[in-house]
């Protein structure tokens, strides 16, 4: 045998996905619920198209007197950089970024 033997069901801790799947791979690597991972998940494009509905826009008007809808997207924007960054540390320092 040239090494340990592997398990099939156990994911090393090393691995990472694309750049753009971060912010959805710390939310599964960081909850200990997978079913509430898996929601999580799902609940990032749904809160996306929620936003749409939001507030009712004339096309015409400029986007930025749309308060609810630009916070949802500034707030979002900022926890997506926020787990997209940790993402790429240890799982020990990810959620507070190697800050506390």
């Amino acid at each position: 045998m040239i090494g340990e033997p592997t398990n099939p069901f156990a994911t090393p801790l090393e691995i990472l996905s694309e750049w753009y799947f971060f912010p959805i791979f710390q939310i599964l690597c960081t909850v200990p619920n997978k079913i509430l991972g898996v929601l999580l998940m799902v609940s990032v494009p749904a809160g996306l198209l929620t936003v749409l509905f939001l507030e009712n826009v004339n096309k015409f008007q400029n986007p930025f007197r749309h308060p609810v809808a630009t916070t949802i997207f500034l707030i979002g924007t900022t926890v997506a950089f926020w787990l997209g960054i940790g993402a790429t540390l240890s799982i020990d320092k990810s959620l507070m970024l190697g800050l506390f």
